[in-house]
């Protein structure tokens, strides 16, 4: 009796490992570096920024 042809597929990949559970998300790790770089978190220097970049609307 003849043999079944091998097929030629893709061999399996191994399985990612998985993260630790007590890893921090992205946004915390985010908020964490803005606070020791001392950013601004109430808004006032964006807003004063943004100020000086877009011009005051003149009423109509």
């Amino acid at each position: 009796m003849a043999t079944k042809p091998r097929t030629r597929g893709s061999p399996k990949k191994a399985p990612k490992p998985k993260a630790p559970e007590k890893e921090k998300t992205q946004r915390e790790r985010f908020i964490e570096t803005a606070r020791e770089l001392g950013v601004d978190e109430t808004g006032t220097e964006f807003e004063r920024a943004l100020d000086r970049i877009v011009p005051a609307k003149i009423p109509t």
